[in-house]
């Protein structure tokens, strides 16, 4: 099963002995509709498995699966939990993690001192789906399909993340790109000829083609038509 990423936001009424507690609070999920079309059922969240091994981290980058940047142990930022509370009559996923102190982890101390200051201020939750969502048609007054919206069944926590842009489509894009791109440019450096490149560049197509991606979505990004024309270049 897939990763998934949404968004949340940071609750900055920051206790008085935030200083000495290191804790923040964070509206890590909420049942409102998303950018990208899609809804959480906020009674459907298994916290089991997270609570047990409370992962959070900075921009997702806790997963060790990225080739390209060697995994970090403070990625990490500290200890946490998770819960869903019940918040002006509606339900909400709640997340708080005490930042480990600057001697043992800088990055923590830096997300932690930028959290404060304001200048990080968003959250986004890794989860795996749970049961099989549904689809529901969006119409106005008329009757006329003015929308549609994916709601999930159930999910579960994975981890949450502190990051600079939230499930943003765009930032999405170019972090895939930059990353196949330093990918690319490690082959060849270890000395991987270009044949061998083509076969990794075939493999990679053939699995999002087998997955049944759509060749075209609606805003997608204009430079789309040139990132395929360079691919199927190195294919050939």
């Amino acid at each position: 099963m897939e990763k998934d990423f949404l968004e949340g936001v940071i609750d900055r009424a920051f206790a008085e002995d935030i200083e000495e507690t290191r804790t923040v609070r964070f509206i890590i999920s909420t049942d409102g509709k998303d950018r990208h079309g899609t809804k959480l059922n906020m009674k459907g969240w298994n916290l089991e498995n997270f609570n047990r091994n409370p992962i959070v981290g900075y921009q997702h980058n806790v997963y060790g699966d990225n080739m390209c940047v060697p995994p970090n142990p403070d990625d990490v930022l500290g200890p946490a939990r998770a819960w869903v509370e019940n918040a002006n009559g509606r339900d909400v996923l709640m997340g708080e993690v005490t930042f480990e102190k600057a001697e043992i982890n800088p990055q923590a101390e830096k997300v932690f001192r930028k959290v404060l200051n304001g200048t990080l201020r968003a959250t986004s939750v890794g989860f795996l789906e749970i049961g099989k969502g549904k689809d529901v048609v969006e119409k106005d007054a008329s009757g006329k399909v003015i929308g549609k919206t994916y709601e999930f069944e159930g999910q579960e926590l994975i981890e949450f993340s502190i990051v600079n842009i939230p499930s943003n489509p765009e930032a999405t894009r170019k972090v895939v790109m930059n990353h196949a791109r330093a990918g690319v440019t490690m082959l060849n450096r270890i000395g991987l000829p270009v044949s061998e490149i083509r076969k990794v560049v075939n493999g990679i197509l053939d699995s999002i083609e087998g997955q049944g991606i759509k060749e075209e979505v609606k805003g997608s990004d204009p430079n789309l038509s040139v990132y395929k024309e360079r691919l199927n270049k190195l294919k050939k």
